[in-house]
């Protein structure tokens, strides 16, 4: 049985969240600090990612082996991350230890040690985790989603870069946790088998002393390119489309989730049956909400071949576009299952339960009873999630592709000085039968004009501008091009091959 949620808070503005939860044996604690990477300077982009390492490497009277060492001791898991809004310490382990997991908690936020010594290390694992993405096309992909549907700050990815990790120093370092690491705006959730008075009492305690500080107001500045495409030579084509939904305060929350389960809630789902089961497109495709505080957007991917990257592209915004069209009595019925079936799964695990206690409290200013949950999702109906879906349809996606095909159908038209250079090339002379030119009335001989480049992936692009989805201009990202090895270019030099028509290079932005 889970009870309802207690909450207090602290005179420094730190907000205390407990719920007993008797049908398990566990305990976990949340605590989130308003030191997300949306927070990070320019220039420092992963600093936060490297704080959150930074902040195990011991704290109050432990250093890193001992502090380690004690965790282990007692069973506690203990992890810091980062996410848009904040830093995230969770730690879970059995109900008795409560107290443990508290102070371990309270040492981090209060008294992290962040040696100088052990910077450095932090860095490079920062930076291998950042270099761990290029044998994750899918992460790459949804990475640069991100980075250009959302406006900055919120573009800005947990992982960093590697320039802003380098750039990082031990004085800025101790800055950044100094200035947003404070009670005021900082969240404790605590559910399991625990005694709420009990957490209440020890946050009196020993959080009181905590300083309150000031929350930093974030300043949002532009998006990125609409229309996006890495040049990558891969075996596949990832294709990753974005575009904008409602915040999660707001009331049409659950037919956005209603939305997204149609489209992807499992494998009777949309994108699953009509793109990938029917037609045999894609491998992998999907749809998902992400939310952030005073905003919130839909993120679909897909993974193919590149062969067939054009029609996974087109078919995947056809089902996003004919959303409007309708929705059926059995898809509604199907996602509240599924709804529900994730609300129960959350029920039985105590840090599930923490964590959404604590994100409640950030989005909404209170916690939502299970019973409001599950009687908003019984509330669904075709006719609702319809209203949504025509209110906030896609009028424009932000698109983001990987791979070498669609870098080819997404071109930009070829410039004059293109052109003339493809009409002055040479071209060689027919195998089969030669033909002399034309000659005009003063006895010279008429110049061809140079041939249209027939490249399919071209005339592609020039459908795709018809279709009500497709977005604006195209940025393309190419790869750096491997270099030739010294033989190879000898043998080139003395090789005379066959003259070839130029190809237009797109400008990159």
């Amino acid at each position: 049985m889970v009870s309802q949620t207690q909450q207090t808070m602290l005179r420094n503005g730190l907000t205390i969240l407990a719920q007993r939860m008797d049908h398990v044996r566990s305990a976990a604690v949340n605590l989130l600090i308003p030191a997300g990477f949306v927070h990070e300077p320019k220039g420092e982009e992963g600093i936060a990612n490297v704080l959150s390492d930074m902040l195990q490497r011991g704290a109050g009277k432990l250093d890193s082996k001992s502090f380690a060492q004690a965790l282990d001791r007692l069973g506690i898991d203990l992890d810091c991350s980062v996410g848009p809004h904040h830093l995230r310490i969770t730690a879970t382990g059995m109900a008795d230890k409560i107290q443990d997991i508290l102070g371990f908690v309270r040492d981090i936020a209060l008294a992290a040690k962040l040696p100088s010594s052990e910077l450095s290390s932090a860095k490079q694992l920062a930076i291998q985790e950042l270099a761990g993405l290029e044998d994750d096309p899918r992460g790459q992909v949804l990475r640069e989603l991100r980075r250009n549907h959302f406006p900055h700050p919120y573009c800005n990815s947990r992982y960093g870069t590697p320039e802003g990790i380098k750039a990082v120093t031990h004085a800025n370092l101790k800055s950044f946790w100094e200035c947003h690491c404070h009670a005021k705006g900082s969240i404790l959730s605590v559910a399991g088998l625990v005694d709420p008075l009990a957490v209440f009492a020890f946050a009196e305690k020993h959080l009181s002393d905590w300083a309150p500080g000031k929350e930093t107001p974030i300043k949002i500045g532009k998006r990125g390119p609409q229309t996006v495409h890495v040049e990558k030579e891969t075996q596949q084509t990832q294709i990753a489309i974005a575009w904008d939904s409602v915040h999660p305060s707001h009331p049409d929350y659950y037919q956005a989730q209603g939305l997204v389960n149609v489209l992807s809630g499992g494998m009777s789902s949309r994108l699953f049956t009509e793109v990938r089961e029917k037609q045999g497109l894609c491998y992998a495709v999907w749809a998902t909400y992400v939310p952030l505080h005073d905003r919130g957007a839909i993120f679909s991917y897909a993974g193919t071949s590149n062969d067939r990257a054009h029609l996974t592209l087109e078919s995947v915004k056809r089902e996003i576009a004919r959303i409007t069209d309708g929705i059926t009595k059995e898809e509604v019925d199907q996602v509240r299952v599924g709804l529900k079936t994730a609300l129960l799964m959350q029920e039985d695990s105590s840090m599930s339960r923490c964590s959404s206690l604590a994100s409640d409290w950030f989005n909404l200013g209170r916690v939502r009873p299970l019973e409001e949950i599950e009687a908003a999702v019984d509330g669904l109906t075709p006719k609702s999630i319809l209203e949504y879906a025509r209110k906030f349809a896609p009028k424009e996606l932000t698109q983001v592709t990987m791979g070498p095909e669609l870098g080819k159908a997404t071109k930009a038209a070829p410039t004059k000085k293109t052109a003339e250079a493809k009409t002055a090339e040479p071209k060689p002379a027919p195998a089969k039968k030669e033909i002399a030119p034309k000659k005009d009335a003063k006895g010279k001989a008429a110049q061809k004009p140079a041939p249209a480049d027939k490249d399919s992936t071209v005339k592609v692009a020039g459908k795709a501008k018809a279709k009500t989805l497709v977005t604006a201009k195209v940025a393309v990202i190419p790869t750096k091009a491997k270099p030739v090895a010294k033989s190879a270019t000898k043998a080139s030099a003395k090789a005379k091959p066959e003259a070839k028509p130029v190809k237009s290079t797109p400008k990159r932005k």
